[in-house]
């Protein structure tokens, strides 16, 4: 499983890479052997009464459409936390409707639905 960081301000530093690789490890680490990629966006935005953190993260799933999710919050670490919860539920959501979609032969067979 490959994981990228998107960040382009400066106040994003190692430290806080650091933190972002490991929430998403520990909370994909199971089902890791399906996704492909992972990339998390960290981007700032000034909404007209507070400065907002967003973290965006896109899981790409063997087979599967992308998923995107989106979290917003004042801090970087709120932001980070809620993106990855509703990362690694999206991920289980999608992995466990796919497992739905197999048939008892295939599984026999050792295949899986398209």
């Amino acid at each position: 499983m490959k994981t990228e960081i998107v960040a382009r301000h400066p106040e994003i530093d190692e430290t806080l890479r650091r933190y972002v690789l490991r929430r998403v490890r520990s909370a994909i680490n199971r089902l890791s052997t399906h996704i492909k990629n992972i990339t998390v966006k960290l981007d700032r935005h000034s909404a007209k009464q507070a400065d907002q953190r967003n973290c965006v993260i896109e899981i790409r799933i063997d087979g599967q459409a992308p998923l995107i999710v989106d979290s917003a919050g004042p801090h970087w670490l709120s932001a980070i936390d809620q993106a990855v919860e509703s990362a690694a539920r999206a991920v289980r959501r999608q992995l466990k409707h796919t497992l739905h979609q197999v048939t008892p032969l295939q599984l026999l067979k050792g295949q899986h639905a398209s």
